[in-house]
């Protein structure tokens, strides 16, 4: 990726980039800190040698720590996660663009720019957002990895899944995501195996040092603890708009009209190693976030792939339904964010 190339891409995709900002950015201190990002904030007020002893997400406390002692104004803190979600944005064509290829990259970003959710968890003091910008490295490395084969971008990759994990050991299903994709795909990436799995002693360490004990017991008791569907059509509705009932009915159909749409085009994923990343990264952990564990940053790691998956699926349709989807997509996320920010 040269620099000209670089400033291209960040050119042509401007227009996202200024609604991902002003979005976020609107009234974004006119409320006082909530009850959960007062908790965050008393946790990040740790010396700074217990940060390593914490289980709850220790890079994130440490980072918030050090924004802290400029101002502990709501606006101050609460501007970390836009600068945290401004990040991930901007890496957001390169990534879109090695899951979907350049026909879906620019209609995905949208997806991804304007999401109620995303907007959502980038407007408050919440992990989530540190675990879209460690996601969106470890895709960047992986897909580059695949493509090239250079140890730098393997190393890379290991760094973002290591800072994962370091947010919450739950985020390793991201690395299962892209260990699962290198076995389905052995024979096209042989020559990339051998360094893989190296890479994966460091990746696996720390994930048994700091979900451990949480694995045990996740396997001996919550395996057999299910969400309901009920539970899980209201998640997936949060996914789509944030709003309550009818709206989230109205988002969630669509976003699974649009998902499954998407689906549909993957179907030659044995042969497409792109397509077949896109599935499977968001499987997994769209998976554990519907059926066993409601915790965001599961649906935020599944976020890439899910936009992916349904920018491809609008492209299915002929130009007439792709233009009613559109204006679906914009009166939902238009009115999401209406009530999100008046």
């Amino acid at each position: 990726m040269t620099g000209e190339s670089t400033r291209s891409i960040l050119r042509a995709h401007l227009l996202p980039y200024a609604l991902f900002a002003m979005l976020a950015l609107a009234w974004l201190g006119s409320d006082p800190l909530g009850p959960a990002e007062a908790i965050l904030l008393t946790r990040s007020s740790l010396p700074l040698g217990d940060f390593l002893l914490t289980q709850y997400s220790p890079l994130y406390l440490f980072i918030l720590h050090g924004w802290s002692q400029i101002s502990e104004a709501a606006l101050w803190l609460r501007l970390l996660g836009v600068a945290i979600g401004a990040a991930s944005v901007l890496l957001g064509p390169w990534i879109l663009r090695g899951l979907g290829g350049a026909h879906a990259t620019h209609a995905a970003l949208w997806l991804l720019a304007a999401s109620p959710f995303l907007i959502g968890q980038v407007r408050v003091l919440s992990t989530s957002q540190l675990s879209l910008l460690a996601v969106v490295c470890a895709y960047l490395c992986f897909i580059e990895y695949n493509r090239a084969g250079q140890l730098g971008w393997l190393a890379g990759w290991v760094l973002s899944i290591l800072a994962a994990l370091l947010v919450h050991g739950g985020l390793y299903c991201v690395a299962l995501a892209h260990c699962l994709s290198m076995v389905v795909y052995r024979r096209r990436f042989h020559q990339r195996q051998r360094n893989w799995w190296l890479a994966q002693i460091p990746v696996l360490s720390l994930f048994l040092i700091t979900a451990g004990t949480h694995l045990g017991h996740f396997v001996g008791h919550r395996t057999a603890e299910t969400n309901t569907a009920s539970a899980a059509s209201v998640q997936w509705g949060h996914l789509g708009s944030g709003l309550p009932l009818p709206w989230s009915v109205i988002a969630g159909g669509l976003l699974l009209l649009l998902l499954a749409s998407g689906v549909a085009v993957c179907r030659d994923w044995r042969r497409n190693p792109r397509h077949g990343l896109s599935l499977i990264g968001f499987a997994v952990p769209a998976l554990a976030w519907l059926v066993w564990l409601p915790y965001d940053f599961y649906a935020v790691a599944a976020l890439p792939c899910l936009v992916t998956l349904a920018a491809m699926g609008i492209r299915l349709y002929p130009r007439w339904a792709r233009q009613l989807l559109w204006c679906a997509v914009a009166v939902t996320y238009g009115w999401s964010h209406c009530r999100l920010l008046i």
